[in-house]
């Protein structure tokens, strides 16, 4: 049986009632049972989190020399992780959200997937249209780069991950 995404972070919202911005997403982990672990990867700066399960035991570990906004992320991928995939340990690398030709050979579908569901998760699709079109129509002049900024603060992910997630959404033109 096959994972939906974006139907497994809807479930995760509704079941812990998240019905705002930004997503709680340090909550979530806990509530499913997963001890946050903060460390400097040192020397393995590319490597952003990782998720180690063993039976009841599971440590969720991010790499702590990474922006906020990118632990955030970072968090809900390996939470994808957890309620999607089986296997005792994931390893994540940091990812390009611009695809460029390397960026684009993630064929990994399990990754694939956790990356879905963290977009999903963090930036949940009603919320995001709800909050450009409720700024769209308080500034009918708002730039797009504007919009971006401002809705990547108002769900504490970074400009880039709103900026794709709002044209995956249609609510942008791709640049």
């Amino acid at each position: 049986m096959e994972t939906n995404p974006a139907k497994e972070a809807e479930r995760i919202l509704r079941e812990f009632g998240v019905k705002g911005n930004p997503v709680p997403v340090e909550d979530i982990a806990a509530k499913l049972g997963a001890k946050l672990s903060y460390e400097p990867f040192e020397g393995q700066d590319e490597i952003s989190g990782m998720l180690f399960r063993d039976g009841d035991h599971i440590v969720i570990g991010i790499n702590s020399s990474h922006a906020k906004t990118r632990q955030r992320f970072s968090i809900a991928h390996e939470i994808g992780h957890l309620v999607m995939h089986k296997g005792a340990i994931f390893v994540d690398k940091a990812v390009r959200l611009n695809r460029d030709a390397k960026s684009s050979l993630a064929i990994d579908p399990r990754e694939i997937d956790a990356n879905r569901f963290a977009a999903e998760l963090l930036m949940p699709e009603k919320l995001v249209s709800a909050e450009a079109k409720k700024r769209l129509v308080k500034k009918s002049k708002l730039s797009e780069l504007l919009l971006i900024d401002e809705l990547a603060a108002a769900f504490q992910v970074s400009s880039q991950a709103m900026e794709f997630r709002l044209t995956n959404l249609g609510i942008i033109s791709p640049r």
